[in-house]
């Protein structure tokens, strides 16, 4: 079966992101696509067929060489690590203990650190619960360039 471009977001003018619909993610530079330093990335968009990104009439880059450039984007593990350590510093910020913050949670201390060290991955609702005792919630926000 071929592979087919699913979504193409632009994380900033000069790097992109792509999705396949085998579940691989691949991040690019214009000049890893072949690209003038001076194209913007940000006006990507998928061709009908899936198969292709276009800018414009005579700027596209074909899906075997979108497979075959690049670098892994692993964002799944990026903004867990993120999330988890503004966890940590949130927690630190407003005065808590992991053990204090466990108490107001009713979430073993154990757990908390845990959490906090990127060794589990925890459940929406056990975040939910250890956010509103620090006054936080989560949000779903738009995918920008971690610098």
């Amino acid at each position: 079966m071929d592979s087919s471009i699913v979504a193409a977001i632009p994380v900033s003018d000069k790097t992109l992101v792509v999705w396949f619909d085998n579940g691989v993610s691949r991040r690019y530079t214009a000049q890893e696509l072949g690209l003038g330093e001076d194209q913007s990335l940000s006006e990507a968009r998928i061709d009908d067929s899936a198969k292709c990104l276009v800018w414009n009439a005579s700027t596209s880059v074909d899906i075997d060489t979108l497979l075959s450039t690049g670098s892994e984007a692993n964002y799944v593990e990026t903004e867990k690590r993120r999330l988890l350590k503004s966890l940590s510093e949130i927690r630190r910020e407003s005065c808590f203990s992991q053990t204090r913050l466990g108490d107001a949670a009713g979430i073993r201390q154990s757990v908390i650190s845990r959490i906090e060290g990127c060794e589990i991955s925890p459940q929406i609702n056990t975040l939910l619960k250890l956010l509103a005792p620090l006054g936080k919630t989560l949000a779903i926000v738009d995918l920008k360039e971690n610098e």
